[in-house]
């Protein structure tokens, strides 16, 4: 490539640069709006969810687009959307405690301010959602190491809750000390247990010693409140901004794809938003070829499933529910017809909620 090209080359990247800047700026300006929109509905007792405000936007933007693929466009202004509802929202949520977590990270992805409700363990958020005390509660449902959530999942099957929305963390621990500690200082790492095993290698090159502590929080709590410079802990962003500690290291876990689902529980489910999926519990018939009758009724009315996942009922040897999530929502008309085809072909169906895909 000669001078001249590169030039050229440089001139078109540079005005692209000042594009993506205004991008950003009005993105920024139309979500502080947006935090606005959400304190005046707030004020007045007006829902958040606006389905018919959403349709407009997205066939307004749609008319705007001249050279632009509207398929692109939408993708984009549905994204935009949700991220402005978040702007919006505000209120109590309860996430597992303490401070300083994952679910605390997942927490902030699914509204800007929250006021956090801590939960001794996952019943309890439960009890908190389904007593009203709050309004939404964030449990782990599934990782993508280690599997689902068995405990969340019994919940989800016995207790009276909706499904709101999903959230997708990406899994990053962080090496944490205090100011002016450098890792030559460091004597012992410590974390919660399952934390120090999905960091092994970097405990492996440190050749520390390595201590359980009763959660990653807790662990960089420690190091903050007892001044300890000869220590690290293993824990997430939240804990570091929590207890202002140095990120020493960031991503420091052996697998490095490591992603926790996680689902916002509530008393009622989503409005349809047009790229949902719905999540459903049920339980098969003792009799040959059950599954693959249940299967069919998919497959025959063109409904994608994105999961499913058996486990034992508990109720008899060889008998098992099944975990379910497939493309749509329950507003549409074929979900409604394959729902109501199952509740005839099933010996337990739920129907857990409908919410927004995360792509």
């Amino acid at each position: 490539m000669t001078r001249q090209n590169d030039r050229e080359l440089q001139k078109m990247r540079e005005a692209i640069d000042k594009i993506d800047e205004k991008i950003v700026s009005l993105l920024e300006e139309r979500l502080k709006i947006a935090h606005e929109v959400g304190k005046y509905k707030r004020k007045r007792g007006i829902n958040i969810e606006d389905s018919s405000r959403e349709k407009e936007v997205l066939s307004r933007v749609e008319k705007l687009a001249r050279d632009l693929n509207k398929d692109f466009l939408t993708d984009i202004y549905r994204r935009i959307i949700l991220e402005s509802k978040r702007a919006q929202r505000q209120g109590k949520i309860s996430i597992l405690g303490p401070r300083g977590t994952f679910s605390e990270e997942a927490a902030y992805r699914f509204m800007t301010s929250p006021a956090l409700v801590l939960a001794r363990d996952l019943e309890e958020i439960f009890n908190f959602v389904i007593n009203g005390e709050v309004e939404f509660g964030i449990i782990p449902i599934e990782n993508s190491i280690e599997g689902s959530v068995h405990i969340a999942q019994e919940l989800l099957i016995k207790r009276e809750v909706k499904v709101y929305s999903e959230i997708i963390l990406e899994i990053n621990h962080c090496l944490l000390t205090l100011e002016g500690v450098s890792l030559k200082d460091i004597k012992e790492v410590i974390s919660h247990p399952q934390a120090l095993a999905q960091c092994k290698q970097l405990v492996r090159d440190l050749g520390t010693k390595t201590r359980n502590a009763p959660s990653t929080a807790d662990a960089a709590r420690e190091i903050r409140t007892k001044k300890l410079g000869n220590l690290a802990a293993i824990a997430p962003l939240a804990s570091a901004r929590l207890y202002n500690l140095k990120i020493l290291k960031e991503n420091v876990q052996d697998v490095k794809e490591n992603k926790t689902r996680f689902l916002v529980i509530s008393q009622t489910d989503h409005k349809p938003t047009g790229k949902d999926k719905t999540s459903i519990i049920l339980s098969l018939r003792n009799k040959p070829g059950a599954l693959y009758e249940t299967l069919k009724i998919f497959a025959e009315n063109g409904i994608n499933l994105t999961k499913i996942e058996s486990r034992p009922s508990r109720r008899a040897l060889g008998d098992y529910v099944f975990f379910i999530d497939l493309d749509g929502h329950r507003k549409e008309k074929n979900i409604k017809e394959v729902l109501g085809n199952l509740r005839l072909t099933t010996s337990f169906l739920k129907v857990l909620g409908s919410y927004p895909r995360v792509e």
